[in-house]
């Protein structure tokens, strides 16, 4: 099996050779057959502070002296010297990836997609914060992914989508690696909690995907039943959830029952036009699972305890202003009941993304039941963000992100630039920076700029 994905790259990067830029597109086609090859190249290169994780496991060993039997008390570990190190390395990376695509209908009821990624990066590539954010991720119930080197020079593959789709005029089926998008947030999706993508995520347009069946009954052209089952690698982390989605009085509505690793969760959602406006809102209760396998310690808490629920809510309103080629003008607010909190002593905000053990080794990783099967995480309870997008010319849009922290007081500042000189071109500049204290939302986030290009065939 370990020679599957190795063997599919091969494949797929032979026929996205032989088709290349020219013969991109339909391939074959009889009736209601068809067989389309394609695919992307996306080039991003980015300039930040990480770091070292030898600095920080060494600022760790001082913590933990194997000569001194105490264990650090949790004022003690929240100030150990690792945390010092944070964000003092400057990291430079370089990511180029061939996305080849492929897909194929046999008939007007069964098509197929397959989408595999190569990727070839280049850089800072071992950082503290990446290998940490690796151990939070989830797992695919198929992996079909791997590496090959490290820093500075590596190769990456991974199944990005591959799925079979049926199709019928009362249901509809997709079973295997797909996306699966609820909730109608623009910066936030509380009630996605399979492909949630961050407000300040660099690839917007990014979402891992979920390995999962899918079907949505069909009871009309506004309404419908949608089941969603997606196994985990074990029993604890599956997946089940319900969504009935309609339409009453011109507002587009969601109700979303479901399970999602242990936690229950019933969440809305809600749409429609206020005026020449339009307006959104989504809402979700969360009662996260109570084993004793599922409890929670934060740093400093008296002890493991089964975490409480809570609540998450999303207001939305977005408006085009008649100026120009138009402005499009977005403003949303979230309310997180289940936010983290900016911890204390030198591990400030990161503190919240550690817990305490019974025994060794007393402080490690936060488990994901932390989060109650959210995928949205933050530190401050409420949030607000206001985006502006403007098109200066067919080929030019400039973009602005503000998201201010209430809690904490602390902003992130987001402008771009997207031009597309082709048809085959797209190219992205753009810059994350912040303005806070170190016990907040934002205030420890590095500088962050980005290049970002597009290559179609």
């Amino acid at each position: 099996m370990a020679c599957l994905p190795r063997a599919c790259t091969l494949a797929l990067a032979g026929l996205g050779l032989a088709t290349g830029p020219a013969g991109a597109g339909e391939v074959w086609r009889s009736g209601d057959a068809y067989l389309d090859l394609g695919g992307t190249v996306r080039e991003i290169t980015l300039v930040s502070r990480g770091t070292s994780p030898e600095a920080f496991e060494a600022g760790l060993v001082q913590c933990f002296q194997s000569a001194v039997p105490n264990v650090p008390s949790p004022s003690e570990f929240a100030n150990c010297p690792a945390f010092a190190a944070v964000g003092e390395k400057r990291v430079a990376t370089s990511s180029t990836r061939l996305r080849l695509r492929m897909e194929a209908r046999a008939n007007a009821h069964w098509s197929a997609v397959i989408s595999f990624d190569n990727e070839f990066l280049a850089g800072t590539l071992d950082t503290f914060e990446g290998r940490f954010g690796s151990d939070l991720a989830g797992r695919d119930f198929f992996d079909a992914s791997g590496q090959i080197g490290e820093d500075p020079v590596a190769y990456r593959y991974s199944l990005y989508r591959g799925y079979l789709n049926f199709e019928s005029e009362h249901l509809e089926a997709v079973v295997g690696r797909q996306r699966i998008p609820w909730g109608v947030g623009r910066l936030w999706n509380p009630v996605d909690r399979f492909n949630a993508i961050r407000p300040l995520a660099l690839q917007p347009d990014e979402s891992p995907g979920v390995d999962a069946i899918n079907a949505r009954i069909l009871f009309s052209d506004f309404s419908q039943l949608q089941l969603v089952f997606a196994p985990g690698r074990d029993a604890q982390e599956h997946k089940y959830a319900a969504r009935l989605q309609g339409m009453a009085r011109n507002i587009d509505y969601g109700f979303v029952a479901g399970v999602f690793s242990g936690a229950t969760t019933l969440g809305a959602d809600f749409s429609g036009n206020l005026a020449d406006a339009a307006g959104r809102a989504e809402i979700v209760y969360t009662r996260p699972g109570t084993g004793a396998d599922r409890n929670v310690w934060p740093v400093g808490a008296p002890g493991a305890a089964p975490l409480d629920d809570f609540w998450q809510l999303v207001v939305s309103v977005d408006y085009n202003i008649d100026w120009g080629s138009g402005v499009y003008v977005l403003a949303e607010h979230l309310y997180n009941g289940n936010a983290l909190g900016f911890g204390f002593g030198l591990a400030g905000p990161l503190l919240g993304f550690f817990e305490q053990t019974a025994g060794i080794p007393y402080y490690a990783a936060t488990s994901a039941d932390r989060f109650g099967g959210s995928q949205v995480i933050t530190r401050s309870s409420q949030l607000t963000g206001l985006q502006v997008g403007y098109e200066l010319t067919p080929e030019i849009r400039l973009s602005a992100l503000v998201i201010y922290d209430w809690d904490g007081e602390s902003a992130v500042f987001f402008p771009s630039v997207a031009y597309s000189p082709l048809a085959w071109l797209d190219l992205t500049l753009g810059l994350q920076t912040t303005a806070g204290g170190p016990y907040s939302e934002f205030g420890d986030a590095p500088t962050t700029g980005y290049l970002l290009a597009d290559f179609y065939f």
